[in-house]
Parts: C-alpha cells; sequence; structure tokens
C-alpha cells in the first residue's frame, strides 16, 4: 500500500502502526523508502527473525515456576536496530506513533517520535507467551494488538481528515464464508477479537475520547480550532483470513503474496480517494 501511496506522490502526516505495523511505521519514520521495506520483508526470513526457545519454554510450563517465551526474537531486534534510523525518526516532522500494551495495567499505550526507541518497537510486536515481552521505563510490555489492533485513536486525536486504514485481516470489511472446520472457527473468532478495538473506534466517532497521556498533543490545527467534521476514512484488506499459520510465517513467498496484494487493493481502491 505505500508503494502505490508514495507513486502517487500521497505523503501522510502520521503513521500509526502496531506489531508488524510498526516496524513498517519506524522504518518509513526513519527514511526507509518503500523499495528498501520490500527488500527488507523479502530477505529475512524466519532463521532470520527468530529462534525456538522450546526447552526453557517446557521446563517453566511444566514446572509452573515461571513464564518463559518460546521464541528468541534477538535476531528480530538486531534486524530493527539495523534498518531504524532513531535520530532521524526523532527530527521527523512526519509524527509516528507505535502501540503497546502495558502488561501490569492491562491498558493499550502510544508512543510518538519522541519517545520511539527500540524496545518501544520490540513490544509493539512482542505476542504474549511466544515472544519476549520488554520493559519500557522498568514496566513489561507486550503486543499492541491484543488491545489496539488498529490504532486509529492517536490520528483522530490528531486531526488527520484522510486516514487510509491496512488491514492483515478481512475480519468486519469483507463477509467470509461459514467456518469449515474447528481450525477455522477459532481462527475467525481470534480475528474478531482482534478487529473488536477498530470497531470500537470507528464507532466513537464524534464522541469525546480520552486523552493519551503519553502523547504530546500536536495537531495539525495548532490555533485550537477543533476539526468538527468527519475525517474520510478507507479500509484496505486482503480478500481471506491468513490463518494461525501466518503469525510466525516470515516466509518470502508469503512477503510478496502480501505485498502484491496490498499494492493491487490499493489501486483499485483508492484511485478516487487520493
Amino acid at each position: 500500500v505505500y508503494k502505490y501511496l508514495t507513486e502517487r506522490n500521497w505523503i501522510p502526516d502520521i503513521i500509526c502502526g502496531t506489531s508488524v505495523g510498526a516496524i513498517n511505521a519506524a522504518g518509513i519514520g526513519s527514511g526507509l523508502d518503500a523499495q528498501a521495506l520490500v527488500r527488507l520483508w523479502t530477505t529475512y526470513n524466519r532463521r532470520k527473525m527468530y529462534r525456538l526457545n522450546l526447552i526453557p519454554f517446557l521446563s517453566y510450563f511444566l514446572s509452573g515456576r515461571g513464564l518463559k517465551p518460546l521464541l528468541d526474537t534477538r535476531l528480530m531486534q538486531a534486524m530493527v536496530f539495523d534498518h531504524v534510523d532513531f535520530d532521524y525518526l526523532k527530527n521527523n516532522r512526519t509524527k509516528v506513533v507505535i502501540s503497546t500494551v502495558n502488561v501490569l495495567t492491562s491498558l493499550p499505550c502510544f508512543f510518538d517520535n519522541s519517545q520511539i526507541r527500540l524496545e518501544h518497537i520490540m513490544a509493539s510486536g512482542a505476542m504474549p507467551v511466544l515472544f519476549p515481552w520488554q520493559y519500557i521505563d522498568g514496566v513489561p510490555h507486550w503486543d499492541g494488538g491484543t488491545m489496539a489492533n488498529i490504532p486509529l485513536q492517536p490520528a483522530l486525536d490528531f486531526g488527520a481528515d484522510e486516514i487510509i486504514i491496512v488491514l492483515l485481516s478481512p475480519i468486519t470489511h469483507t463477509p467470509q464464508s461459514f467456518p469449515k472446520n474447528v481450525q477455522t472457527a477459532l481462527e475467525m473468532v481470534f480475528e474478531q477479537l482482534l478487529a473488536g478495538s477498530y470497531e470500537s473506534a470507528l464507532n466513537s466517532l464524534g464522541n469525546e475520547g480520552r486523552e493519551l497521556p503519553q502523547l504530546k498533543y500536536t495537531t495539525k490545527y495548532p490555533s485550537g480550532k477543533s476539526h468538527n467534521s468527519h475525517p474520510n476514512i478507507i479500509t484496505l484488506a486482503p480478500g481471506k483470513m491468513l490463518g494461525f499459520k501466518s503469525l510466525l510465517n516470515f516466509s518470502v513467498s508469503q512477503a510478496k503474496q502480501l505485498i502484491d496484494e496490498g499494492y493491487k487493493t490499493a489501486s483499485t481502491h483508492l484511485k478516487s480517494f487520493i
């Protein structure tokens, strides 16, 4: 989608991302162009992202004496560190916001350019139990997708008047067929749970929302004038569910498939929008 937008010279004022979207948002905010992002996701396969940590995981799980993540993501951490220019990101005029969840309070947290460090990005994509949680100022955080899978609220608070939402699931966007078996039923329920925050944010448009205390409220309207009209929002999504197997699938083939589908979907649906 971003590749198509850059070809049309559509430059966002704010980019919000969660999980893998947080890596993309931080990458774009640190100066990576669309081709650089394509190279990143088609170069780093599973073996360059994480390693199985099975024996310690099972030891802790069976004994009940603690919690150890199943996967070691130090390779992914090195990849993010090598590709994200944090100084550039901090000084970029394009606002970047990523989300995490505070494990202790179970509240979503949002962080912008002035705050984002390596641990924030890793926390945003730290799938509970599978990936290591991250400590931010001494507090454990993990995957923002568990409570804010589509971080729409920061864009609304910023005053964005055109918003493009990019999903990795068609749930709530495109009707799906009835589940054929237990696995597809569980996958559908899982994606419905993740989509809940997105639907809630859309339904709350026009209502007063609580401020997000972690963010500095610099908006497009610095004079203090309110932006009363609803933003123009369009949602892009794949045609079918990716399923559980896609959660840890960093294969080149899936990356290329999603990149191609995203570009085609954007070119089909965004012509009249932008």
